[in-house]
């Protein structure tokens, strides 16, 4: 998962939501009522209160909240309608999506979500909900829900030692505002590392660590000419077919959510001259993962991209590859909410199928069986169990050892409602051949927006890391929140020991598992985000990386 970088000149599209494949948020859509389809309300992404803002040239892109329905606009809420209100709350819910458990928000969170509902209407025309409906539904939720959600915190790790080690680009040291996107493992042509990628949507640029003593080796510009306008997920492909390490760019194309179709995919290769940027395709709403593979069985490099939308322009969609250029789009599914996309041959057919995950009120993670020519069937692999699950990530990797790659499924978005929620955490879904079959779970931790795995404690098996991601909260209750844990896998990942390295600081938009310093120990390295208010000012300040440097 990824870090990010920024521009250098004020954009109309300033928004920030940065994606993440991840800032994805369910609100608006998910309990505020029916996503899904071109026209159809999508659940909000904004980070309500955050702004582009660009250490190099000041303020651009104050987003203003635009004042709602209100509570007090609502009818009374009547004995009678009490009397029946379980069967009008569940009626008026499952026109558009599953109802909602009690317990999914503590009680003051509800009426702001049902309140969002107003003017939503279905992706198949369901009707919105009604000024009654919305009153009753604030009146019973508001009944039934507890209080305050119940969380178990972990045990702090004794065994394992850090130091934790800040970076910040030189001359950017006193405004300390990141807003780092993904973090990237930069493979070299010998498959060896070379270093990590950081994506940042406050520059709208990469950024490179290399590998060595921290302290020596500071952070640099990576293409610095080119602006990939918001860069959100970073990951690597071999364009040519004879090995190298180009890059593909996923651009949200702005930091606000919105219906403006400003994003795309971005090419970055080498070759004698360098390394160049640029955007292939059309543009896409909010691309927040790109991947790269043939799918139509030509012989040539096609992507796939998760376009996650707002409302009504999402799609998960594949651009073909003719003569290097990719001007033909098609669509595999139209839905907005996609957050990521991974490519393997599940089936074993020889060709690249799909799998993806979807947020949103959907809530699930999908197959797409190609056929060989680029014709995708959907099958649904997973259905999570209501609509503010939050899915934030996936990652294929073999976690068990057998030799197939399993899925690594993350989930714990907070930006809509800014509620963490005991659901939170990582659980991977274990592959059999072609099957996926068994869900287990890694870790529960409020606000998990992301997750690493590597083998941190040098025993040959994977553990995993995982990082929440929580700017937006008010920072006064941040200390009672960890903020950094880690899962050691204590055998074929089937059961694990989670133990707290971090409190207080749930700022992580990225994590990734590697040996920064080469001393032959496994590092945590974390990619952070500030928040900034409406007034402009940052909520906290903070180091673009965070580099947890194992010393025992």
């Amino acid at each position: 998962m990824a870090p990010m970088t920024r521009r250098p000149k004020q954009d109309p599209s300033h928004g920030v939501s940065f994606s993440m494949r991840w800032l994805l948020l369910w609100i608006a859509a998910c309990l505020a009522g029916c996503d899904g389809g071109p026209g159809a309300p999508q659940r909000s992404d904004r980070p309500a209160g955050d702004s582009a803002v660009s250490p190099q040239e000041g303020t651009v892109g104050i987003a203003t909240p635009s004042v709602g329905l209100r509570r007090s606009d609502l009818p009374e809420v009547t004995d009678a309608m009490r009397a029946d209100a379980e069967n009008l709350v569940m009626g008026a819910c499952s026109r558009c999506h599953a109802p909602l458990p009690v317990d999914a928000l503590p009680r003051h969170a509800w009426e702001k979500v049902i309140l969002s509902m107003a003017e939503m209407v279905g992706e198949w025309g369901q009707p919105a909900a009604t000024a009654e409906e919305l009153a009753i539904a604030i009146d019973w939720y508001e009944q039934q829900a507890p209080e305050r959600l119940e969380f178990t915190r972990h045990l702090p790790e004794v065994n394992l030692s850090f130091e934790p080690v800040e970076l910040t680009p030189r001359g950017l040291e006193k405004e300390r505002i990141p807003a780092v996107s993904d973090l990237l493992r930069f493979e070299q042509e010998d498959g060896s590392t070379g270093g990590i990628l950081v994506s940042e949507l406050r520059s709208r640029r990469l950024m490179f660590l290399p590998l060595g003593t921290l302290g020596s080796v500071p952070m640099m510009p990576f293409l610095p000419s080119v602006d990939f306008r918001y860069p959100a997920a970073l990951s690597h492909v071999d364009l040519d077919g004879v090995g190298g390490p180009d890059l593909l760019v996923a651009s949200i194309g702005g930091m606000n959510p919105g219906n403006e179709i400003q994003g795309g995919a971005w090419l970055a290769t080498s070759g004698e001259g360098g390394w160049s940027g640029r955007r292939v395709g059309d543009a896409l709403a909010r691309t927040c993962d790109l991947k790269g593979q043939d799918l139509d069985g030509d012989g040539d490099l096609d992507l796939v991209a998760c376009a996650f939308g707002f409302r009504g322009p999402g799609q998960l969609v594949w651009l073909e590859n003719q003569g290097g250029e990719y001007p033909l789009q098609h669509q595999i599914d139209r839905r907005d909410g996609f957050v990521a996309v991974e490519i393997e041959d599940v089936d074993g057919d020889g060709d690249a199928d799909l799998i993806a995950l979807l947020s949103q009120h959907h809530e699930m993670v999908m197959q797409f069986t190609n056929d060989g020519a680029g014709n995708f069937t959907p099958q649904v692999l997973l259905q999570w169990p209501h609509a503010a699950w939050g899915s934030s990530g996936m990652e294929l990797i073999d976690l068990d050892g057998d030799g197939d790659r399993d899925l690594i499924l993350v989930n714990g978005d907070t930006l809509d409602d800014n509620t963490p929620k005991p659901i939170h955490g990582v659980r991977w879904l274990e592959r059999i051949g072609s099957t996926f079959t068994t869900l287990h779970e890694i870790l529960r931790l409020p606000g998990c927006e992301r997750a690493a795995v590597g083998d941190l404690d040098g025993d040959g098996d994977l553990d995993v890391v995982g990082a929440a991601f929580m700017p937006q909260v008010d920072p006064a209750t941040w200390k009672q929140w960890d903020s950094l844990v880690w899962a050691e896998n204590l055998g074929n990942a089937r059961q694990w020991q989670v133990r707290t390295l971090e409190v207080g600081n749930p700022v992580h938009s990225a994590v990734l598992i590697e040996d920064v310093d080469q001393d032959g120990g496994a590092d945590i390295v974390v990619g952070n985000y500030v928040w900034l208010r409406s007034d402009h000012t940052p909520t906290a300040r903070r180091d673009y990386l965070t580099v947890w440097r194992r010393s025992r």
